[in-house]
C-alpha cells in the first residue's frame, strides 16, 4: 500500500478529477492533498480516502514534503494535479521501489550534471521529477529536514527545487542513482500557463543552483564536483 501525496495551487478541476481517480486505485491507502490555492471542495465531495489541508497564503512546494511526512505507510506517490498516472503504471513504480527503497522511482528524469537541464531522460538518473516518483517515506523526510539550507536560494515558487533535493536524499540514502522509466501517463491539456519553467525565467538556473547545494550538503562536495 502507499500513500499519494499532490499539491493543488491552480488547476482545481484536474486536481478533484485526480483525488477521485487515485482513490479508485486498491494500491492506494490514502490521499494527502495539499491546496495552496483557492478553496477546492466541500468535505462531502472528496473521496473517502483523501485528507485535504487548505493553506490560507500559498506556502511552497515544499509543503509537499512536510504533507507526505504524516504518511501512514512506508511508500509515498509524489505527484501533481496536471498529470494522470493510470494504476498500471504506479503499480509498475511501486514494484521497482519494492526492490529498492531507498531510491526514487518516477516517470520523468533529468540530467543534472554538469548544469541543469530541461528534458526527460530515462534510466539511471540523479534527479526525478515530483510529477510522479514514488519514495520512502524516510527519504522524504530525510529531504525535509534539510530545506532550512536551502532558504537563501531565492525561488519562485517557495521551495523551487523540493525534487532535487527529494532525488538527493534518495541518492545519499541508497549510494545508487535513482530511476526514471518510460510508463504510459496523461499529461491534462492547457496546463502549462501556470508552470513553473513557463512562468519565471530564472527557472533554469535555480535549480542549477540547488543541484550545486545539494551536492555540497548530502556528499560535502563544492561547486563544480560531482
Amino acid at each position: 500500500m502507499l500513500t499519494v501525496v499532490m499539491l493543488n495551487f491552480a488547476r482545481p478541476h484536474f486536481a478533484m478529477r485526480n483525488l477521485h481517480l487515485y482513490a479508485s486505485y486498491g494500491l492506494v491507502k490514502n490521499i494527502l492533498c495539499f491546496n495552496n490555492g483557492a478553496p477546492l471542495a466541500k468535505r462531502s465531495s472528496l473521496p473517502g480516502k483523501c485528507v485535504l489541508v487548505e493553506a490560507t497564503a500559498d506556502m511552497g512546494v515544499t509543503s509537499r514534503l512536510a504533507m507526505a511526512s504524516l504518511a501512514t505507510t512506508e511508500a509515498v506517490f509524489h505527484t501533481d494535479d496536471d498529470i494522470a498516472v493510470p494504476e498500471n503504471t504506479l503499480r509498475i513504480l511501486y514494484d521497482h521501489w519494492t526492490r529498492a527503497k531507498s531510491s526514487c522511482h518516477g516517470l520523468h528524469g533529468r540530467v543534472a550534471y554538469p548544469r541543469y537541464l530541461f528534458g526527460n531522460v530515462f534510466g539511471p538518473v540523479e534527479v526525478v521529477l515530483t510529477r510522479a516518483v514514488v519514495c520512502s517515506l524516510r527519504v522524504n523526510n530525510l529531504a525535509l529536514s534539510v530545506t532550512d539550507l536551502f532558504r537563501d536560494l531565492p525561488a519562485k515558487p517557495r521551495g523551487n527545487g523540493e525534487d532535487i533535493i527529494l532525488s538527493f536524499a534518495a541518492l545519499a540514502a541508497s549510494k545508487k542513482p535513482n530511476a526514471a522509466y518510460p510508463l504510459k501517463a496523461m499529461d491534462y491539456p492547457s496546463c502549462d500557463a501556470v508552470a513553473i519553467h513557463k512562468t519565471w525565467p530564472g527557472h533554469l538556473e535555480h535549480r542549477t543552483r540547488v543541484v550545486a547545494r545539494c551536492r555540497e550538503v548530502f556528499f560535502g562536495h563544492r561547486a563544480g564536483q560531482r
